[in-house]
């Protein structure tokens, strides 16, 4: 074997571990962790492309928010091809710079449509919207709605996410929720990441995923998107406040089982620092 052969065999050893990690990275972190990766294995760069390809699954994974004159929000849904994405309503596909979340160009292209489902898209955007500026910084978040088929077999994709990246002080999050439904069963999974790490490295990943009966009217269009957008809030405050219990719950459960009811002195710690000040004068 040549020493270019050895390399490519390196490389794709490194491939699967590389894909992992940045896919699972916090979002807004994910250049830096490649830069990091870059330099650990030697041979590469940010550019090659391994790298681009997990840094495409981590922004379709994360539903990055490309930056522009509208809210665009990258998901593979309905996705044309390589680095191209689907824009339903406006008939367009986009095409994406994965490392600067920017828009390359845009493509007029035709696109299945039906004035039904259109009515309903665009409704549900209505109702998605209201939701968003009640919930969330609508600096930081946005929405996708999409649809396959026709009036009499249809599916719906849906796409909230919100997020909040602030490095300078070591910190970011993400919400990110995925639905669709038909005309009588609506499913998701809902996302929360949370990453601390001034001083140290915390990071929380919550799950969880949903399933409701439904009952879609094409024909009151404006009520059915009500229905759905209710529902999913429902279900995302539920999450919410599960998770706020948890929170609550952790010193009594979490934490308490974890440490010892005693040093292995025997006896209560004493956390006023003037007395440990003390016995190491005393030592002295």
């Amino acid at each position: 074997m040549n020493q270019g052969e050895e390399e490519v065999t390196e490389l794709q050893q490194y491939e699967k571990v590389v894909k992992y990690i940045v896919k699972n990275t916090p979002f807004g972190q994910a250049n830096l962790v490649i830069k990091d990766l870059c330099k650990i294995i030697g041979n590469i760069n940010p550019q090659h492309p391994i790298m681009l390809q997990a840094l495409r699954d981590h922004n379709e994974e994360h539903l990055a928010l490309i930056k522009g004159q509208n809210t665009q929000i990258l998901t593979s849904v309905l996705n044309s091809q390589e680095d191209f994405y689907v824009d339903q309503k406006n008939n367009e596909t986009i095409q994406v710079d994965h490392e600067k979340l920017e828009i390359i160009s845009r493509s007029q292209v035709e696109l299945p449509s039906d004035p039904e489902l259109n009515t309903l898209r665009d409704a549900l955007e209505q109702q998605l919207n209201l939701y968003l500026s009640q919930q969330f910084n609508d600096k930081v978040c946005g929405a996708y709605v999409m649809y396959q088929g026709d009036v009499s077999d249809f599916t719906f994709y849906l796409g909230i996410t919100a997020k909040t990246i602030n490095l300078p002080n070591f910190f970011c999050g993400s919400w990110i929720s995925t639905w669709e439904f038909t005309k009588t069963q609506l499913k998701g999974d809902l996302r929360v990441q949370a990453h601390y790490y001034e001083d140290g490295n915390v990071q929380l990943k919550n799950v969880n995923t949903f399933s409701e009966g439904i009952n879609v009217d094409l024909s009151a269009a404006s009520e059915s998107a009500k229905q759905i957008v209710h529902t999913i809030s429902k279900l995302e405050n539920k999450h919410q406040s599960g998770m706020d219990n948890l929170y609550n719950s952790m010193p009594d459960i979490f934490f308490k089982a974890m440490r010892r009811p005693l040093p292995i002195t025997g006896t209560k710690m004493n956390w006023n620092e003037n007395v440990h000040k003390l016995v190491a004068n005393l030592k002295q």
